[in-house]
């Protein structure tokens, strides 16, 4: 499939490339992004055949910074691309599960959470601001939170689930029992390479909208499935 053509966006100038440099050269900072009404920034990567949309996400920011991606996602799906998102979903989760995610992250990170403590004018990112435009499908290719607390335990063992992560309110902080850099293997790296292969397999075109942390690692987890991976020469 031919790579989607970048036209007008209704909302505005088109999302700016973000810094230079090709996969191997990128780093977790030059994907950063600072929440703010003209931080929004995109990495636009081909394999000679398909083209991929790299878009930064952060959690908590200005409600301008949700409108320009939402529409750059409008204008790319127009034009063919399928919009890959990041959302781990603990709403449909069992509370056992809730549990362990609990016992690795101290919280469950979910947009509810992150509703509940924004402050300075800031709003949480709300997914749905993002799906149902017309043109390809929406997808949400994250792990769910068993997925993510099995991998865990296939590591490490089983988690330890303390008396107060059983007696707490689900939507309050208790003190993780899991170790912090097996559980980054997991949260992180686990899902870079989840989403690595997701894209590998993409039948055509590609808009990911997914934290920042994972920009760098993904990349380099997708160039090692194919070489042909590299920049896009938009500069």
């Amino acid at each position: 499939m031919a790579a989607a053509v970048i036209g007008n966006n209704a909302a505005g100038d088109p999302i700016p490339e973000g810094p230079p440099g090709d996969i191997g050269t990128l780093t977790e900072e030059d994907f950063i992004v600072d929440g703010s009404a003209g931080g929004a920034k995109r990495f636009t990567f081909t394999n000679g055949e398909r083209s991929l949309y790299f878009i930064p996400m952060i959690h908590i920011a200005e409600q301008p910074f949700y409108d320009r991606i939402a529409a750059e996602v409008e204008r790319l799906k127009l034009n063919g691309a399928d919009l890959y998102y990041e959302f781990i979903d603990f709403d449909t989760a069992s509370v056992a599960d809730k549990r362990r995610i609990r016992a690795m992250l101290g919280m469950l990170p979910s947009p509810a959470f992150y509703a509940e403590n924004v402050s300075d004018g800031l709003v949480a990112q709300d997914n749905e601001a993002f799906l149902g435009f017309p043109g390809g499908q929406d997808v949400n290719v994250d792990l769910t939170p068993a997925q993510i607390a099995d991998a865990y335990e296939m590591l490490i063992g089983p988690l330890e689930i303390s008396e107060e992560n059983l007696s707490t309110p689900m939507r309050d902080f208790v003190l993780p029992t899991a170790d912090p850099a097996r559980v980054t293997q997991i949260t992180v790296d686990a899902r870079n390479r989840h989403l690595a292969a997701v894209i590998d397999t993409a039948p055509g075109n590609v808009v990911v909208l997914y934290g920042a942390a994972h920009g760098a690692g993904t990349l380099q987890e997708l160039r090692a499935l194919d070489p042909e991976w590299r920049r896009a020469p938009t500069f």
